[in-house]
């Protein structure tokens, strides 16, 4: 029998994790942190202690719901065998550091540039140590491949795009059926980095038999199929063509795990004879992962700047030279120890000029906390009189017509809306009934489902 136990993401959009148990074992895939609780946990404990390098633990970030509660499920925690994340997003695996409390002697099972993050945030969050006295092993595992967990549990990996590298739909093979996850994905053709979705692999699995499909539902009620990343670097240079750059520093931000996208940037900031400069602690911690799983050295195509004392070198220089640099900083969600925040807050010495151009290329993630800390740092641009471009973006997540495709391609039996609560949900369990494909199962956290 398979029974699904949703924990995170099905009540709200974050904090995403789920137990799938197979007779008397189970796995765990994803373990995500809700970003608004965790940061604000966070920058509490920094302003209280002054301390940035604190050390957290799981029962603490629980009581400020920043990440699944593992604890309602009891007696089946002994049963888990492995903890599967998806991909390299904290609302995906950032939660792993503290919620493997729970374990011991089993492997966390992830994608190179997934497993490669992880082991970072274990070294970053202190809880490394607790991994290896445990016996907890990162095991990594290619996309388009197969991990044999036990007699009755082989898992795939099954390469699909997304706005970070190595995103996988996972697939738990079952005496009683296959249980697919997409929970994140779009069917990007044009991906400019890497490989288009495995749409060959998805089909087979539709012709062998998906039982449940866990689909994620954040961008469901947009009836759209999700933009190529093509068509983003496309958008970028005619916004780039169509202003007077002459004099100006260009000023950039995205997320910075999108290494495609920075790889765009950093294309068309080379493109116009500039210096380009990723500025920021998180964009060298993604570029060096990139480089060491194999994926791109964005550093042999790009400056790197992320120490105080190199930053504020970096913009002594273009002050003086503004018309030379093509900058890419982190910042672009408003948040308070972002480069583009203490630039703004006059942690360096310099300010922008009112001729610099700044362009977003993102979105604000539709939280209050992001959409204030946004508009916090908009009003501060919009003090230094910057020439602000928005929204040249295109999400990782899929579109309504996207979810179309993908039932179409795997023919679930049930379908199981997830990565939002119940208003998204209602519109993947619409397209369910309008097309004929998949019952829909509409669940919060804290459920059980057996599936017969």
């Amino acid at each position: 029998m398979i029974e699904i136990y949703p924990i995170g993401g099905y009540s709200k959009v974050e904090g995403n994790s789920v137990l799938i148990k197979v007779d008397e074992e189970s796995v765990i895939l994803d373990m995500g942190l809700t970003m608004d609780n965790y940061v604000n946990f966070q920058n509490q404990q920094a302003n209280l202690d002054k301390n940035f390098n604190q050390k957290y633990f799981y029962d603490e970030l629980l009581q400020v719901d920043a990440l699944p509660d593992y604890y309602g499920l009891g007696k089946v925690l002994k049963t888990v065998k492995a903890v599967i994340p998806s991909h390299a997003h904290l609302d995906h695996v950032g939660a792993v550091p503290y919620g493997m409390k729970f374990f011991d002697n089993i492997p966390v099972l992830g994608t190179p540039y997934t497993i490669e993050f992880l082991r970072k945030e274990l070294v970053s969050t202190g809880h490394k140590n607790y991994f290896e006295k445990n016996n907890i092993s990162l095991i990594t595992c290619e996309l388009n491949t197969t991990f044999k967990l036990t007699e009755k549990i082989t898992i795939e990996f099954v390469e699909v795009t997304h706005s970070v590298p190595d995103s996988a739909i996972l697939v738990v093979h079952t005496p009683y059926g296959k249980v697919m996850y997409a929970v994140d994905y779009k069917f990007d053709n044009f991906p400019q980095l890497g490989n288009p979705p495995n749409f060959k692999r998805l089909e087979e699995l539709g012709k062998e038999g998906v039982k449940c499909l866990i689909l994620e539902s954040l961008y469901a009620d947009v009836d759209i199929e999700t933009p190529s990343e093509q068509d983003v670097k496309e958008e970028l240079i005619k916004t780039i063509k169509g202003i007077d750059i002459k004099g100006k520093t260009i000023i950039t931000s995205t997320f910075s795990s999108h290494i495609v996208r920075l790889k765009s940037l950093i294309d068309i900031g080379k493109s116009l004879g500039r210096k380009v400069f990723l500025v920021g602690r998180s964009l060298s911690t993604h570029s060096n992962i990139a480089k060491e799983v194999g994926i791109i050295n964005l550093k042999k195509q790009a400056n790197l700047a992320s120490r105080h004392d190199d930053i504020n070198e970096l913009l002594e220089d273009v002050y003086v030279n503004r018309e030379d640099y093509f900058l890419i900083c982190t910042g672009h969600q408003g948040e308070e120890f972002s480069v583009l925040s203490r630039i703004l807050d006059g942690w360096f010495d310099f300010k922008f000029s009112p001729e610099d151009i700044m362009i977003f290329s993102s979105s604000v993630i539709p939280t209050k906390m992001n959409q204030d800390s946004f508009q916090e740092l908009e009003n501060k641009l919009n003090e230094n009189k910057l020439q602000i471009i928005k929204d040249i973006h295109a999400s990782g997540h899929a579109g309504l017509k996207d979810h179309k495709k993908m039932l179409k391609l795997v023919q679930p039996e049930y379908v199981i809306p997830a990565h939002a609560g119940h208003e998204k949900a209602r519109s993947i369990a619409s397209l369910c009934k309008d097309i004929g494909i998949g019952n829909p199962i509409l669940t919060n956290n804290g459920d059980k489902i057996k599936l017969s």
